[in-house]
């Protein structure tokens, strides 16, 4: 009966609206697909605020044609033009588009196959579900997402899987069988892992320059592939989000709730819950600058007796309110502070960067290598529409992150949220060169990324600053020790390309063919790990997964 009464009481509320429906709500972030239009905000004089990701379609709208130019339509033969035509290859499979309100639905895909010519193995991924959007009225929006996977991995990504429990990026597993009709004619038995993901938000716009997010998803800060402050590698998490504009200003408060699954899991409770508030300030200056302020703060609902509860101080929407500690007198939380840089030296081009600064000790800097020295930095080139040619891209950058920088004295409060670091996947004791190459006619894209990076891994029973969820007290050299460096420890080279060739079947949902080869190479003293894998599929391009650390 409840459902029935809140049903009719939301079609009595669009039976009054008398307003035109805009979408407040996120456009799901994908670095591929936000390639395709982030060219023309990187422009002089443009004063959107790109470092915050994921953008909002009301905001992108705003600034570009941004509707115009993901429903762009290459198809113009008879069977396009047919009502099955138009829902797979141009429009949304369900959609409602009225003054008064809007609704998108849309069934999201991957089904790829992939075979590793050097381990011999093979690649699956079957997943379905959907994604769901819309808004009522000029204020109120949302977009809910939901995926049921099936899935093997090379063996370097299963060793991991089975070393923390979680699929990269998409949370908690089972294991599963593929038992199928196909497989058992082929007498052949595939094990993987069975797992469920599910993100949405509601976005409510009650003035022009406020916005309140209500969700389960995940954020990105930077400008870059990486983001050494908040980036979208680990799983999603509930979260309150505040963004506040003037003039060049704008303004993001962030509160969510993290997870830790390494403490045992309780059946009423679930994993061990800590606390995190975020803070950013974006600021443009003049017309080719744009300067943005970090402040993201892990803290812990308790002590391992189970004593304490959620500190109220912490809602403060304010930044630095790194004094508060203090005033409070209270140890448990674990800080980054950074900055952001983009500056626009001509139109469709950006240098950028990231300092990013995790309790850094400034009565220890001149001791060289002291562990006190937390610090991570980043420098990056990225160009649009290069030598005038429409949709040819270039990316070059830089990462470097010393050891020990985002861990903690106690585990639960390290810079991480379900195993997986919340700036850069491979967590800290890294150099890293990262170039990629996209170019784009019509329906068809190419695009190469390449990945080398100098990782210091912790070998067994030691701590050198790779894993940052390893309890900094337990360092190699000691807790006030000096000669640390980026790459001690086991010393790894770390390689990583991947080369794809695609064909967007539908831009209203992203849907797309592709064809690609991916080639990893980890080398140390202790071990040789190669894959050459050539897959294929289809997959809806609505997400960033990260498979190269």
């Amino acid at each position: 009966m409840r459902p029935l009464i809140t049903t009719v009481y939301l079609l009595s509320l669009l039976g009054v609206m008398r307003c035109e429906a805009q979408q407040h709500n996120a456009y799901p972030l994908n670095h591929i697909t936000y390639s395709e239009f982030e060219g023309m905000l990187q422009q002089p004089g443009e004063r959107f605020h790109t470092s915050v990701r994921p953008y909002r379609i009301h905001e992108l709208n705003e600034s570009i044609p941004f509707d115009s130019l993901r429903h762009v339509r290459y198809h113009s033969g008879k069977f396009a033009r047919t009502w099955v035509g138009r829902k797979m290859v141009m429009e949304s499979l369900l959609r409602v588009d009225s003054a008064k309100f809007q609704v998108f639905f849309d069934p999201v895909f991957q089904m790829d196959y992939g075979y590793d010519l050097e381990g011999k193995v093979a690649h699956v991924v079957n997943t379905r579900g959907f994604v769901c959007s819309g808004s009522i009225g000029r204020k109120l929006s949302f977009i809910t997402t939901f995926y049921e996977n099936q899935s093997t991995f090379l063996p370097y990504m299963s060793d991991w899987i089975e070393r923390n429990k979680v699929i990269p990026g998409q949370g908690w597993l089972k294991p599963f069988t593929f038992d199928n009709f196909f497989y058992n004619a082929l007498g052949v038995q595939i094990n993987g892992y069975d797992y469920l993901t599910a993100s949405g938000a509601v976005s409510f716009t009650p003035v022009k320059n406020f916005n309140v997010q209500l969700g389960h998803d995940k954020h990105f800060f930077g400008e870059g592939y990486r983001s050494l402050l908040l980036s979208d590698v680990a799983f999603n998490y509930p979260f309150l989000k505040l963004t506040t504009k003037w003039r060049g200003l704008q303004y993001v408060h962030l509160l969510t709730q993290m997870q830790d699954v390494n403490y045992p899991q309780q059946y009423e409770t679930g994993f061990k819950k800590k606390w995190a508030t975020f803070h950013y300030l974006s600021a443009n200056i003049g017309k080719r600058v744009q300067v943005g302020l970090f402040e993201g703060i892990i803290f812990k609902t308790a002590d391992s007796a189970g004593n304490g509860g959620f500190d109220w101080n912490f809602i403060n929407p304010l930044m630095m309110i790194r004094p508060v500690q203090f005033a409070i007198q209270q140890s448990d939380q674990n800080v980054v502070v950074g900055l952001n840089l983009k500056v626009i030296p001509f139109k469709g081009a950006a240098f950028y960067g990231q300092l990013a600064f995790n309790d850094l000790n400034f009565n220890r800097m001149n001791v060289a290598g002291h562990i006190g020295q937390r610090l991570g930095w980043q420098v990056g080139f990225k160009a649009f529409d290069l030598f005038n040619v429409r949709h040819l891209i270039i990316q070059l950058e830089y990462n470097a992150v010393r050891p020990y920088t985002y861990a903690s004295s106690q585990p639960i409060l390290s810079y991480m949220h379900f195993a997986q670091p919340l700036g850069h996947p491979l967590g800290a004791n890294f150099h890293e060169v990262m170039g990629m190459f996209g170019y784009r006619w019509r329906d068809l894209r190419f695009q190469w990324r390449a990945t080398y990076a100098l990782v210091g891994r912790d070998p067994v029973g030691a701590n050198f600053g790779n894993d940052i969820y390893l309890s900094d007290t337990e360092a190699v050299r000691g807790t006030d020790s000096g000669g640390n460096h980026i790459g001690q420890g086991q010393r790894t080279h770390l390689f990583f390309q991947n080369a794809e060739l695609a064909y967007t079947i539908n831009r209203a949902s992203n849907f797309t063919l592709r064809l690609g080869l991916t080639h990893r190479v980890s080398s140390n003293s202790l071990s040789d790990e190669r894959n050459l894998m050539v897959y294929f599929g289809v997959r809806t391009d609505i997400r960033n997964l990260y498979a190269d650390f």
